[in-house]
């Protein structure tokens, strides 16, 4: 089975910064043409995206990954990393770099900040590409950790001392996520020498802890968006399953389109680029030409 992820480049390159609300936001940028912005799970970084940004025509579409704040190169507001919040930082971010209504892309925990940025903003952007979302209330796997983690002077001694735990959990984590392909040692690699800082372990708490009452809040409105939604999930997805995530979300939102790939996981942009970038170039001409 092909799979783009057992090429993935230890070496993480550093990319562009912009400054929104004294936050600075990392993100590779590709291309020209209609703007296309990629958003990454929790955890996750931009990089989840290299084998898509690879096979984008370049000259069909500018593309800008980003760093959520708080994980990769990117930083965190000290006292709001909420969703809604996340969603206005990008939104900034958008503006400063000229990008308007873009095609938007999100993958997994990325696939509900798609969503309330359709919501709050919603002039501000064409389309949507949902793969793999986790859209509804997930069990908090992290409850007990919580309070630990959020003291700020014990935070880092607390996240320094569990960093075997850290470290197998991010293995456990991305093999599940990965499979039914194998996990690429390059990507371990990569991911361990990021999301073991503790600045990345709080923001990836952080964002675990707000996901289940944002997504409680959100779903009631996921018909509300009326833009065109393409929605692709992996039949073999054991991570964010399809069946309580893709499916019932593909039947809230009746206007949506949905695509299941077999023998396919959660990992689509790594695994499944081609796919990927066929649901995007799909969701562009959904649209029409793109607007100055």
């Amino acid at each position: 089975m092909f799979s783009r992820a057992a090429k993935f480049n230890v070496e993480l390159e550093q990319g562009e910064f912009v400054e929104v609300e004294g936050v600075r936001l990392h993100y590779l940028a590709r291309g020209e043409g209609r703007p296309v912005v990629l958003l990454h799970g929790n955890s996750g970084f931009a990089h989840d995206f290299a084998a898509v940004l690879e096979a984008l025509d370049a000259s069909e579409f500018r593309a800008f990954a980003f760093d959520r704040p708080g994980h990769g190169y990117s930083e965190r507001p000290a006292h709001d990393g909420a969703m809604s919040s996340q969603a206005r930082l990008l939104r900034g971010a958008l503006a400063k770099l000229g990008v308007r209504r873009p095609v938007l892309i999100g993958h997994s925990w990325g696939g509900t900040l798609a969503l309330a940025y359709a919501l709050q903003f919603p002039e501000d952007v064409s389309s949507l590409v949902l793969l793999a979302p986790a859209v509804y209330r997930e069990e908090d796997v992290y409850a007990a950790q919580r309070l630990l983690v959020e003291i700020p002077v014990l935070s880092d001694l607390f996240i320094r001392a569990s960093d075997t735990f850290i470290r197998a959990e991010i293995k456990r984590n991305l093999e599940r996520a990965f499979s039914p392909d194998a996990l690429p040692l390059g990507y371990l690699h990569a991911a361990e020498s990021l999301w073991s800082r503790p600045s990345q372990v709080r923001a990836f708490m952080q964002d675990e802890y707000g996901y289940n009452p944002a997504v409680e809040a959100l779903a009631q409105r996921y018909d509300k968006v009326r833009v065109p939604t393409l929605i692709v999930t992996g039949d073999s997805d054991v991570l964010v399953k399809p069946e309580l995530h893709a499916y019932p979300l593909h039947r809230s939102m009746g206007h949506s389109e949905l695509t299941v790939i077999p023998a396919a996981g959660h990992m689509l942009p790594h695994t499944r680029p081609v796919e990927v970038v066929r649901a995007i170039r799909s969701a562009a001409g959904s649209v029409g030409p793109a607007q100055e």
